[in-house]
């Protein structure tokens, strides 16, 4: 069944897929039409069966998805790791303790946080990919009018925290 899209769709620069992403649009809004709403569940069993157009977005070998699913766990392991630190105004604050410092197409790779935003090289790389990130919630969300709001109080109280920070330390 061939599902032809109300929307024209297409793929997060960070996450291309070889489908079209109007297939997959078609198919989700066709769930959407049917039940309400997408779920993950709606859409793996729609992708199910082999002649679905979206059968091959999903790793049907078993011993394959099996192992794919572990990495998927070992990472989110990974990023929910916290370690708490007292900060320069004698706060506790609980952050990542593990932070990728990888660029590219390279392999991920995670390191203790602390010695990682001490070596300038990878702290310009997180600070690079926070950025990334950064652009990409706003270009998803600039939909939302309420988010020119947000964006601009969470940047008050993060100056704030700076200048607090920079008098403490005897800067300007």
């Amino acid at each position: 069944m061939v599902f032809k899209p109300k929307r024209q769709y297409e793929w997060n620069p960070d996450y291309k897929l070889s489908i079209d992403p109007n297939t997959v649009g078609g198919v989700l809004e066709e769930i959407e039409a049917r039940d309400g709403g997408v779920t993950a569940v709606a859409f793996l069993e729609a992708s199910r069966p082999s002649d679905s157009p979206t059968h091959s977005v999903f790793e049907w070998n078993d011993s394959k998805a099996a192992e794919s699913w572990r990495l998927h766990q070992s990472r989110t392991t990974i990023n929910a790791l916290r370690v708490t630190y007292t900060n320069s105004e004698g706060e506790d604050v609980k952050v990542s303790a593990f932070i990728k410092t990888s660029e590219g197409n390279t392999r991920t790779v995670y390191e203790n946080i602390q010695e990682a935003l001490s070596n300038e090289e990878k702290k310009e790389i997180v600070l690079a990919r926070i950025k990334n990130e950064l652009d990409s919630f706003i270009i998803r969300n600039q939909h939302i009018e309420e988010l020119a709001d947000l964006l601009e109080e969470a940047s008050k109280k993060v100056r704030k925290k700076v200048r607090k920070k920079g008098a403490k330390n005897g800067r300007k």
